[in-house]
């Protein structure tokens, strides 16, 4: 086992989504050369950003990843990630379309086509779960509108960590 220098302290930088207005279309075509806006100043302690690179990211309708911008802070060492808005870290699919699919199988009774069925069905599993935890049991069936206030509340409505 290595031994640990007296005195070195390893910090473990973490890292910052930024949801952005952009064409997510338009950033495919362009890829990186997409102008990405960039922040003034770091949101964190207000130092300078530095230009990170770029990170892959899959989203639902395109058979590539796109090419995300990166920045790094020179003062506090975050890294900041842009994505666009409308999405949720970890997900492929837009909030719009989740929202819609829910909608669909809860007043239809069935899975609307085009998307997974098992991805769908994880989806409403951890909107039930979810409004459960946070919302209570006055809103069980009401999970549409729980979908609505947990947006609200900053959450991922369809998260399955709670």
């Amino acid at each position: 086992m290595p031994s640990k220098k007296a005195g070195s302290t390893r910090q473990k930088h973490s890292a910052l989504i930024l949801f952005v207005e952009v064409c997510v279309k338009r950033v495919f075509r362009l890829g990186r050369g997409f102008p990405w806006p960039r922040p003034q100043r770091c949101p964190r302690c207000k130092g300078r950003l530095w230009g990170h690179g770029f990170v892959g990211a899959y989203f639902d309708g395109f058979d590539q990843a796109l090419w995300l911008r990166r920045y790094r802070c020179a003062d506090c060492h975050m890294v900041y990630r842009m994505r666009p808005k409308g999405y949720w870290p970890r997900f492929q699919a837009p909030i719009a379309v989740i929202r819609v699919c829910l909608s669909h199988r809860l007043g239809v009774g069935r899975w609307p086509p085009g998307l997974s069925r098992s991805r769908q069905g994880h989806w409403l599993r951890a909107l039930v779960r979810r409004v459960l935890a946070y919302l209570g049991h006055l809103w069980q069936g009401r999970w549409l509108e729980g979908f609505d206030r947990l947006v609200e509340m900053g959450l991922v409505a369809v998260s399955r960590s709670i």
